[in-house]
């Protein structure tokens, strides 16, 4: 089975993010193997990268999950280094950046790499699967989820929760956050920090709040709540691929 190594910062998978990728990596029929980079370590990117770069039993295609933190302080250039390295002795072989930022484009470029892709491509998943050769089309969703909604620990006044959402890979063009109308007023949802849209879906079920800034791996929204709902919707608006999530017995 062939093996994708994916080198990433620690601090940008915290939300699991690059497990996520890997795990439909693994969906498409490639064993992934994880390098993660960890603060005040970069040394080892000069020992270890080598060990498997170079090595065509032991990597056939990497994968670079560039961020800010990923190339910072030099880190670009010893991986740039140890990359060109590897194809000075073995040959060319897939060598692919996802940028999880726009603008780490740019520095990501410098690289040797063979393909890039931003984290945010809506077809993320077909230009992937061209740059590593297989069919990384959507599979049923198992194991860890493909967008991140998570209760952070504090909210401003006079709210009592606040949720952080977005997508792993690829992007939501308009966010949805909906909830049941008849929990409209105790709920009192306000979409942040951009500005929203809001209204009443055709059979009453949902009331809506809509927000028309893209939502990608690098750009969250926030909800803030005075209570906790019993049901709730988000995701891209007028898509199958809205969660709709149960959290409370209704009254």
């Amino acid at each position: 089975m062939a093996t994708v190594w994916i080198t990433f910062a620690t601090e940008d998978n915290v939300d699991g993010d690059v497990d996520y990728l890997a795990q439909e990596i693994s969906k498409a029929g490639l064993r992934t193997r994880q390098h993660p980079l960890f603060p005040g370590e970069d040394d080892k990117i000069d020992r270890l990268m080598p060990a498997f770069l170079a090595r065509p039993d032991q990597c056939d295609a990497w994968i670079l999950y560039a961020s800010h933190r990923t190339l910072e302080d030099g880190r670009g250039e010893r991986i740039g280094q140890a990359l060109q390295k590897a194809h000075d002795k073995r040959g060319p072989f897939p060598a692919v950046g996802i940028f999880r930022q726009s603008n780490v484009a740019a520095d990501a470029g410098k690289l040797p790499l063979t393909y890039g892709l931003p984290a945010d491509d809506p077809e993320w998943r077909k230009h992937l699967g061209n740059a590593l050769t297989v069919d990384m089309s959507p599979r049923a969703e198992t194991g860890l989820h493909s967008y991140l909604a998570k209760l952070l620990p504090s909210a401003p006044q006079p709210f009592r929760y606040i949720f952080e959402f977005r997508p792993k890979m690829g992007r939501w063009d308009t966010f949805l956050f909906a909830i049941l109308p008849e929990e409209r007023a105790t709920v009192a949802p306000e979409i942040r920090p951009f500005e929203f849209d809001e209204g009443f879906s055709d059979d009453a079920e949902w009331y809506f709040q809509v927000g028309r800034t893209p939502a990608t791996p690098s750009t969250s929204y926030f909800v803030v709540m005075k209570e906790m709902p019993s049901r709730m919707a988000f995701g891209q608006e007028g898509t199958d691929e809205v969660v709709i999530l149960n959290l409370r017995a209704t009254q």
